[in-house]
């Protein structure tokens, strides 16, 4: 993998850093859902509570997650790229301070809880490279807006 790629953003295929980006984001969406039936206790409490809303909030945060790998991969959104980086920041100390009682709780959830955010923080790492940055800065060009006046 080599960041001297101008010509793919150019052509409007995806560059390495972009694709990579997508594949890291959808592990990261599976082991966010094996991560969830990993605590099945509270899985069951919450829907006991909200038989009808809980399973449409949980349907909702997974479509919400594969409409922002669609932004970020697909349509060159950079807003969401560079919120997809607050995001990710800002989660880093709730899972360190919250990691050792999670684990003693369910160390299964948590371990695949840690390996899911592992994969969101490598994949927007990936949209920081240079031939990401370039991809994103091609939009207008790919869109047929051309260079401003």
């Amino acid at each position: 993998m080599t960041d001297k790629s101008p010509a793919k953003s150019e052509t409007g295929l995806r560059p390495a850093s972009i694709i990579w980006y997508e594949r890291l984001a959808w592990v990261g969406v599976a082991l966010t859902a094996i991560s969830a039936a990993a605590d099945w206790a509270v899985l069951i409490k919450y829907y006991n509570q909200q038989p009808i809303f809980y399973p449409i909030m949980v349907a909702c945060v997974f479509a919400v997650q594969l409409l922002w790998i669609s932004l970020v991969a697909r349509k060159r959104q950079n807003w969401a790229r560079w919120t997809s980086l607050v995001l990710v920041v800002l989660a880093i100390p709730g899972e360190i301070l919250g990691f050792d009682e999670r684990f003693r709780f369910n160390a299964t959830m948590t371990i695949a809880s840690c390996a899911a955010f592992a994969m969101w923080t490598v994949a927007v790492a990936l949209l920081f490279r240079r031939d990401a940055r370039g991809w994103f800065a091609d939009r207008r060009l790919a869109s047929g807006a051309g260079p401003p006046l």
